[in-house]
């Protein structure tokens, strides 16, 4: 999908369309989930929070200065709804040891059409939850390292550590695998 088209549905969202609202909410959907999934570690979870970060998104558009963060802004708020359903069904635990669960696949996802990215999402469920989700923000959802800060709210150069941490296992898996 485009930027310029995603940015101008936020636009026309502000102006109270709910046909944009919807095309937003239908072009984020799938990667959503899959990084509540991630996030989470329980598929029914994120689907719950996913739905109410897009709620939140209909209520609190307008304070989108910037269209072009519209990206990191969704992702934001779908970490944000994790953590608190994380914690109004006292199922909160430390983070880090959340049982990770493999995104679900989802077909108008368009990585899911190339079998290596399948296989990058295996070996994703396998490493640690907090350098999970920085792979999947930066290879399966091209954020840059300044939006993951944004969207993780941590300094760069955390993102940047975890990064590398995480290519470093990712590395290992592989070469366990063959």
């Amino acid at each position: 999908m485009q930027q310029a088209q995603i940015e101008l549905w936020a636009l026309e969202t502000q102006a109270g369309s709910q046909q944009s609202f919807s095309a937003l909410c239908h072009h984020f959907y799938p990667s959503a989930i899959g990084f509540a999934v991630k996030v989470a570690g329980d598929v029914n979870l994120a689907e719950d929070a996913v739905q109410e970060a897009l709620l939140k998104l209909s209520r609190t558009i307008h304070k989108l200065q910037d269209p072009a963060t519209i990206n990191a802004w969704v992702f934001k708020l779908v970490r944000w709804q994790v953590l608190d359903l994380i914690k109004q069904q006292k199922h909160y635990q430390n983070i880090e040891n959340i049982e990770v669960v493999a995104p679900i696949s989802n077909d108008s996802d368009e990585v899911n059409a190339n079998n290596s990215t399948d296989g990058f999402k295996a070996l994703l469920a396998q490493i640690p939850l907090v350098e999970g989700q920085v792979l999947y923000l930066f290879y399966l959802q091209e954020f840059s390292i300044t939006d993951i800060a944004r969207i993780l709210e941590v300094p760069i150069g955390t993102v940047k550590s975890r990064l590398f941490r995480a290519r470093k296992m990712l590395k290992q898996q592989i070469e366990q695998e063959n």
